[in-house]
């Protein structure tokens, strides 16, 4: 069952287990994703599957768009493309998947549990912040910290959803996770995830009456947290004369382990300024402005190595700087189907204001960027639309079904074209390694290279 692949690839990336395909988990967890993306394809082909009208104009004009561009397009633009791709076909996939009722519930409960473990390392670090004032990697993932913080947003909301449908022991296990999970993101200073998830709690809070107390409950136990978080900085503060933020450094390893360097990190969430997002969203507004119709091309940050990150960090200028008039008609195409959504009264309000949550986030963070927040974010809105799909009953004529097979035959046969010709050597090149500029992800650990190498030859 598909759906059951997608919760092990979670579970194993949460918990850092590598299979050895790529020297970084990061780089792995995209590799895998191709072969996972082929199976949900043949999975959808062989299920009775009817996309609406829109849908199919929509996709197919961005096709037609993208043929009488294709040929200015580079490695990082069929970066984006592909993932693109591989996004849509695990959606679909999962979306019409007739078991997520059966074991959905059971199955958050495990990748909360899986989320939660790494969390137990924070204290740990803690200790070691305060005596030695060095923060350690606890994550058992790689790859930015940012990554981890937008995993869990999604879970925070279908752990809110576990409490509210009464699942066995919620009790007992909600308010230790909300007040490790919002732990984690204070000392990550991850303000993009704290304040997505804080507007899905106030809309929650604000339009519906039923779960007042849940939320409430939910901002005391992130209160606790809180509280906390700032004694530690106070302890800190007391026995230090230095300043926080110039000191506190981060040793880029893991718990026991002895690795290097060591890096300056400011752990201060109520911190000022916009981490040179703004810096990046200006960058790219005045490269826009000389051709806003195509855009500056995919993965354009990545393709100049841009000093401050290799993607925007806003998924939604993104697809407007980056692809242009395809990024439009895309997002507008998304925009309907969200509000379609949050029309339904069928949909769990907790659902839909975690996916506030989610298309928050997506202003500030990576969240569609990082390969294992794309999936977790994508498991998190499949559920939410499933919720619709196999709520209505429909009647399927066959020259419904086979434009919708033709469609996902279409975009099947330019996904498997792109993988064969353009990331074979990527696919088939075991235990190798992404290089190049700064470890800044974007479609690869190293955001600025374009294929993976064998380690021997990386810069």
């Amino acid at each position: 069952m598909f759906y059951f692949l997608i919760i092990i690839y979670l579970v194993l990336g949460i918990l850092g287990y590598q299979i050895g395909w790529a020297v970084y988990q990061y780089d792995e967890l995209r590799l895998l994703q191709f072969p996972i993306a082929l199976l949900a394809l043949i999975t959808i082909f062989f299920r009775k599957i009817v996309l609406s009208w829109e849908t199919q104009l929509t996709f197919y004009l961005i096709g037609l768009v993208i043929f009488f561009n294709c040929l200015r397009y580079g490695i990082f633009q069929l970066q984006e493309l592909c993932s693109v791709l591989i996004l849509l076909f695990i959606l679909v996939a999962l979306i019409t998947d007739q078991y997520y009722k059966k074991y959905f519930y059971h199955a958050s409960a495990v990748l909360i549990f899986s989320a939660t473990l790494p969390c137990l390392f924070i204290f740990p670090s803690l200790f070691y912040f305060i005596t030695e004032q060095k923060w350690l990697d606890w994550q058992f993932n790689s790859g930015s910290i940012r990554i981890y913080d937008s995993v869990i947003v999604p879970l925070f909301f279908l752990l809110i959803l576990l409490k509210n449908k009464n699942y066995p022991y919620s009790k007992f296990f909600f308010p230790a996770v909300v007040f490790l999970f919002t732990l984690v993101w204070l000392f990550d200073g991850a303000r993009s995830a704290l304040l997505s998830v804080i507007l899905g709690l106030i809309v929650l809070f604000l339009f519906s009456k039923a779960e007042r107390g849940l939320v409430f409950s939910t901002f005391l136990y992130m209160f606790l947290a809180f509280a906390l978080y700032k004694g530690i900085f106070v302890l800190f503060t007391e026995f230090n004369t230095v300043s926080l933020v110039n000191t506190v450094e981060l040793t880029d390893k893991k718990i026991g382990e002895s690795q290097n360097p060591i890096v300056a990190r400011n752990l201060e969430i109520l911190r000022t300024g916009s981490s040179l997002r703004a810096e990046m969203w200006l960058f790219m507004f005045e490269q826009w402005k000389q051709d806003p119709f195509w855009g500056v091309g995919g993965g354009y940050l990545a393709k100049i190595g841009y000093p401050y990150g290799h993607h925007i960090h806003n998924f939604y200028l993104r697809m407007i700087f980056e692809w242009g008039v395809i990024g439009l008609i895309f997002l507008l195409w998304a925009f309907y189907k969200v509000v379609l959504l949050f029309k339904d009264k069928s949909v769990n309000i907790i659902l839909k204001t975690g996916l506030i949550a989610l298309l928050v986030d997506a202003i500030f963070s990576g969240n569609m960027v990082y390969p294992l927040s794309q999936i977790s974010c994508i498991l998190f809105i499949s559920f939410i639309f499933s919720q619709r799909y196999l709520n209505k009953e429909k009647i399927i004529f066959n020259a419904e079904l086979w434009t919708s097979k033709l469609f996902f035959i279409v975009w099947g046969s330019i996904f498997i074209y792109i993988t064969l010709i353009y990331f074979y050597q990527d696919l088939t090149c075991w235990g190798c390694i992404s290089s190049g500029g700064r470890m800044a992800p974007n479609f690869w650990e190293f955001g600025a290279a374009g294929h993976l190498t064998y380690s021997n030859q990386a810069n």
